[in-house]
């Protein structure tokens, strides 16, 4: 029998989702208890491989388990025997067919910044702190220049093992609530590092940083997604401040 199961956890103290030897994996944790139920090695799959210290609110994963579980008796199962850290918020059964990663058809990520010249401590683990003044209707307006169809090549890694770069952003929703900044990202998939490096150009385009790159006409969200390099979109934001809030089907 095939399952689906909606996940959610802080990563804050695993090496990302995916096994690593010697690492302590949210995949790994999920495959050990699955385990100890059937009584014989499980592999689950995700809709996606979340990087090391990022969360989780709607990752959704899947597994084969030989013994047919009620979908109560199973979650309570699971819940059991995980840390703390990670939960599994509901299960149900689905056909052999069903996959996380290649049915997905959108996937939401939010990346939380407080901009304020001192931040609280219960919100070190989950958003980034940003002491610096913080021009919000430019950062809307450059946010926007994120949405369309996109070869976005300069915002992951040189080694993306991905047979395109080429990506969807439908959305980007950027709001205030309270003291933190929330950028919410909806496209039908993200390369690695993609959501954090957007993030982190965003941010430096905030601090004028662009002005370096004035004369190659470099300086804004276009002109870097034109240009695809790399060392010109600068540093990623840190992985901290980022969750995978939903995947859609």
């Amino acid at each position: 029998m095939r399952y689906r199961a909606t996940l959610a956890y802080e990563g804050t103290a695993y090496a990302g989702w995916q096994l690593q030897l010697n690492q302590p994996t949210i995949q790994g944790e999920i495959n050990r208890v699955l385990q100890l139920l059937e009584g014989a090695p499980v592999m689950a799959d995700a809709a996606g491989r979340t990087d090391a210290g990022v969360h989780a609110a709607g990752q959704v994963i899947a597994f084969r388990l030989c013994r047919e579980w009620p979908s109560d008796g199973l979650l309570r199962a699971i819940n059991g025997n995980l840390p703390r850290d990670i939960r599994v918020l509901d299960v149900e059964a689905v056909t052999d067919a069903f996959h996380p990663r290649f049915d997905a058809r959108r996937k939401m990520y939010r990346y939380r910044i407080v901009p304020a010249r001192v931040m609280t401590p219960f919100w070190r683990r989950y958003a980034l702190h940003y002491p610096y003044d913080l021009d919000y209707d430019r950062l809307i307006r450059e946010a926007g220049q994120f949405v369309g169809c996109h070869d976005f090549r300069g915002f992951t890694v040189s080694d993306c093992d991905v047979s395109s770069t080429v990506r969807t952003i439908e959305a980007v929703d950027v709001q205030r609530e309270g003291e933190v900044l929330r950028i919410d990202f909806t496209g039908d998939g993200f390369l690695r590092y993609q959501v954090r490096s957007m993030v982190g150009a965003l941010l430096e385009i905030n601090l004028d940083r662009r002005r370096r790159y004035a004369r190659e006409g470099i300086g804004s969200i276009d002109d870097l997604i034109r240009t695809g390099d790399r060392g010109h979109i600068g540093l990623a934001a840190p992985a901290h401040g980022l969750t995978l809030m939903k995947v859609e089907y």
